[in-house]
């Protein structure tokens, strides 16, 4: 017989095949995206382990999320590295750019910790959930459904806070209500009748002007043309109703195109008289000030000047118009 033995053979073939096998394993082991690391920075994937999750359970939610390339090798590999059931609950900032050595560190490392967060002035729910789920406090939109339902905007006191990461968003809205009362409680006792109608105007009069003095203008004029009947007609109501109608851009700059002013909202100002239902915002301090001690002035309108940020007010529709052209238009 010649030297390839049916027995040869077959050993080649099982070494080949033990190669192959390794091969793939380590192969899977390797990063999705090796090369995703330079837009991953700006948009990480936010992975959740909940408790009770098994290493099996964790694995498949990883390759789901495109961030491992077989479940099966990430299972082994977890055995073999002795961490299959050392993996911690928790939020993680992973990126298809790791390989599984570098997930497996992070997700055996547990996920607590702290996070301070800062909540801008006139911040509304989308923000504050997007801002919180940047910082791996809680996973994205529960701060929205957990607030939404309780009617809570404008009760959310913008200001620097101390956080655990996978916390709670009943934990996050019980600390930001609490600081509300302490803040901004005192203020609207002032005239406590009118404290959600002063917080609605407070609100918007935080979204259109930065500085105080023109708040306090603003916050008269919109006052005057509530009195004379007229649409207030103001682009950051229009933007909370398209937030509304369209969350997935909740969060974002607005942008508003034409067919926006046409949104079918309570909130909508230049579809519907009045105030909107309620605050588009959680105002700080020298806005609802600003709402609770309106100035009288000659005008009517106002907008901000985009390259300066300087609101340009003007006493009639015509000025108005004009410092449209000039300031807008122009640019």
């Amino acid at each position: 017989m010649g030297i390839f033995t049916k027995k040869n053979i077959i050993g080649a073939v099982a070494v080949l095949i033990v190669i192959i096998v390794a091969w793939l394993f380590f192969f899977n082991l390797d990063p999705v995206d090796p090369a995703a690391s330079a837009h991953v920075v700006a948009s990480p994937t936010v992975f959740q382990v909940s408790p009770g999750d098994g290493f099996r359970t964790v694995a498949e939610n990883l390759y789901t999320a495109h961030l491992i390339r077989s479940p099966i090798s990430f299972d082994l590999f977890l055995l073999a590295d002795g961490h299959a059931f050392t993996v911690k609950p928790g939020l993680y900032r992973l990126s298809p750019s790791m390989d599984a050595a570098q997930i497996v560190a992070a997700i055996s490392g547990g996920g607590a910790g702290e996070a301070t967060v800062v909540i801008p002035e006139g911040s509304n729910i989308f923000d504050i959930d997007r801002i919180l789920s940047n910082a791996l406090v809680i996973r994205s939109g529960e701060f929205m459904n957990a607030t939404g339902s309780q009617g809570l905007e404008g009760r959310l006191f913008p200001d620097t806070y101390q956080f655990y990461t996978n916390d709670s968003a009943t934990n996050v809205m019980k600390e930001m209500t609490d600081n509300f009362n302490a803040k901004a409680e005192p203020l609207l006792a002032a005239d406590p009748a009118n404290a959600t109608r002063t917080l609605i105007i407070a609100s918007i009069v935080q979204e259109e002007v930065p500085d105080q003095s023109d708040q306090e203008i603003v916050a008269g004029i919109i006052i005057k043309r509530l009195a004379d009947k007229m649409a207030l007609d103001i682009d950051a109501t229009v933007c909370y109703a398209k937030f509304l109608a369209t969350p997935v851009s909740a969060g974002q700059a607005c942008s508003l195109a034409a067919l926006d002013f046409k949104i079918d909202s309570p909130y909508n100002t230049y579809l519907n008289k009045g105030l909107p239902p309620g605050p588009i915002g959680n105002p700080g301090t020298s806005a609802i000030t600003a709402a609770l001690h309106p100035q009288s002035s000659p005008y009517f309108y106002y907008l901000s000047d985009p390259a300066t940020g300087k609101t340009i007010f003007a006493k009639t529709l015509d000025e108005q118009n004009q410092n449209r052209v000039k300031y807008l238009e122009s640019n």
